[in-house]
This record gives C-alpha cells, structure tokens and sequence, in this order.
C-alpha cells in the first residue's frame, strides 16, 4: 500500500493487479506437465522466495504444490497451507458484503450514497454504491495523498479524510480509476447499514459458513500462526540483488483496511470465488452485474501497460486461451496473490515476494493460466 502514481511499472505493482498482458504473456494452452517444476523454477531460477498453488476443479481440489521458504532465516520450508496477506483480493470479499446487503434490500447499487456514512466526502449526492465497487466514483486514492504513512495506525475515518484531502480524479460516473478509498468507504457503509464493522460481517457472513479455517480480517497488525514471511529486495527479481528484507509487517492492517489487510491461503481463497461464482453467496442476476466490464477500466489498464484487464464489481476479468477468467489480483509488501476461474477449473497462485519484474509477474501469471487452461 503505496503511493500509486500513473507510471505504468508503480501502478502495476501497486493497485493490486500484476504486470499481466493477456495477449502476450498467457500463450497458448500448454499439454499437461509438472506444476511443481514451473513453480521450482521460479525459485531457483528466478530467486522467489516462496509459491504455493492450490487447483481445483468443480469445488474438488485437484492440486496443491508449494516450493521455496516461508522464512528464510529460519529455513522453513514452504507449504501449500501457508497465509498469505492477500492484499487486494480483500476487494473481493467486501464486494461480496456489499452484495448481499443488496440482496436483502438494505442497500441498492445505484442509490447515492449521501447520508449512508458519517464522513464528508466530496459528491455524495451523485457518487453510488455502483460506482464505489466499479471504481468510477473519481474519488482519489488515500494512499496517494504525500501525509500517507503505511506504517502507521489509522480509523477508516482519517483513511477516508486522508483521500478526501485530494481534488476527485473526475466527475463521479465520468471515468474509471482503481482507489483504494473507495472500499473504504464501502467498508464504512457496511458499519452504518449493519451496525457492524466491515471485519465482522466478512467473518459473519463469508469466512464462518464457508469454514475459511485459515482466513482472517486483522484490524491490528500481527503475524497469523501458519504465515510465510514477506520479503523484498534491493531490485526486481531476478536475479536476486542484496539480502532480502522481512517486511512481513511493513504496511499496518490498519492502513490497508476494507481495501487490504486480509490474510488466507490458497485453500481459503480459491473456495471462496467458487462458492460465490457458483451462485452460493446470491443471486446469478448479481454475479452477471459483477462479471460486467466497466466502461473504461480496459483503456486504464492498456494506459498503465496492462492490456487485456477489465474490472467489474470487485472482480478482475480478462481473456485466456480456454474462455474469460474472472477473480481476483493482490500486492503489497512483500506478498503476491491470485485467483482465477475459467468455467469450473480455479487456480490460487500466492508468492511472500512482490519485488517482481514485469516479465517474472507476466511468467508467474501465465504458470496460473495455463494451469487452468490444461486439461485436468
């Protein structure tokens, strides 16, 4: 959680997508082979620390594998099992809160959200609830405004001021730009229209009846029991340039809030989007309005060198060889994350590093595709 200016290398690492070009880095579905020696490649060859990938296949896992070390100074060694800070896939769960508030009528997606939340931002009376989970409401990112420190304990609310401070990006409804403010705000509806924080009614709603055993929500910044360590290094990877450096707590939960401080694994995540693309958490009708390109975010994402990616309501959507896939992308210090579905095949692919070239986060997200894209 960064500052994220439009320089498409930062804003690739930042916002919560990987450097990923569908047209150039997914290739052609690859005939069966090893995953676990795609994924050791990336650790000895390419100097990641650590990657664990879990696949399924109509809800039944079909594999997991890791390689690597979850602590390096410790040699501990990598386990599919292991927690991740799961950054932006946090987005996800939120929007799915956020959904089935609509789905009970407590909320409707293009409602104004004047008078849903006690904080003063610019616009209330023409931004909506669409426009939040679609990133059109051209509020501007907290994390952008110079006073932001991701170290740092904050309140939703001096998060939400922190954006506030900064002229909006466009009228609301007017463009697309990814802002990390705009799930904070939605974390704070969710407060004033339940009567609870965003962080229990995730746990209420979606980590409890899903049994998501190694998924939590932290408010304060500590370490999850089964956790690998996050790393970073003097230059992207590869090769490896200088010691790496445990950041494992750089960016405060606090900081990353409703828009990034849950932790899971690969496990969790990946029965997660299952259980919500499948229908289980609400209606098709919503999944269709989640799953709908927003006008505008494949031209944001092409800007930022990223082409290929659309965005609808908290879900990624992009092509690949073997159908459109929809989930979910996640950086922050030291931790990337992904989760994919093409039909009824996932991949959650998770690595305790983020200091990745553009081409290694292309080679990572092609290792998940055509994991995907192969038969069985």
């Amino acid at each position: 959680m960064k500052s994220k200016r439009c320089v498409a290398p930062v804003l690739a690492a930042l916002i919560g997508i990987a450097a990923w070009s569908p047209a150039q880095a997914m290739g052609e579905p690859s005939p069966p082979k090893a995953l676990p020696a795609e994924i050791h490649n990336l650790v000895n060859a390419d100097g990641v620390p650590g990657i664990a990938v879990v696949t399924s296949d109509d809800g039944q896992k079909t594999r997991e594998t890791a390689a690597g070390l979850a602590d390096i100074p410790a040699n501990r060694p990598m386990r599919p099992d292991n927690q991740f800070r799961i950054a932006s896939i946090t987005k996800t769960f939120v929007a799915t809160v956020v959904l089935q508030l609509v789905t009970e009528h407590r909320l409707t997606l293009d409602q104004p959200i004047a008078g849903l939340l006690p904080e003063p931002v610019p616009n209330a009376e023409q931004i909506t609830v669409r426009e939040l989970l679609n990133h059109t409401s051209g509020l501007a990112d907290y994390s952008d405004n110079p006073g932001f420190n991701p170290g740092a304990t904050y309140t939703p609310t001096q998060l939400i001021a922190l954006g506030v401070e900064q002229s909006p990006y466009f009228p609301p409804g007017t463009g697309f730009r990814y802002s990390s403010t705009n799930y904070t705000v939605l974390g704070e509806i969710v407060h004033q229209v339940t009567g609870r924080a965003i962080h229990d009614e995730v746990q209420t709603r979606l980590i409890a009846p899903l049994h998501l055993s190694g998924t939590t929500f932290p408010t304060e910044t500590v370490v999850a029991p089964r956790q690998a360590r996050g790393y970073v290094f003097d230059a992207p990877l590869p090769p490896r340039s200088g010691p790496a450096l445990d950041v494992t707590t750089r960016t405060s939960a606090s900081a990353a809030g409703a828009a990034a401080a849950m932790v899971s694994t690969g496990d969790d995540v990946d029965r997660f989007l299952g259980a919500l693309l499948s229908g289980g958490l609400f209606a098709q009708e919503l999944i269709t309005e989640m799953q709908r390109p927003t006008p505008g975010a494949d031209a944001f994402y092409a800007a930022a060198g990223v082409p290929g990616i659309s965005y609808g309501l908290g879900l990624m959507i992009a092509p690949t060889p073997c159908g459109t896939a929809y989930g979910s992308l996640g950086d922050i210090d030291g931790y990337t994350s992904s989760v994919m579905q093409v039909g009824r095949r996932q991949v959650a692919l998770f690595m305790n590093t983020n200091s990745l070239q553009a081409s290694l986060r292309q080679e990572t997200l092609s290792i998940a595709v055509q994991e995907l894209c192969r038969a069985g």
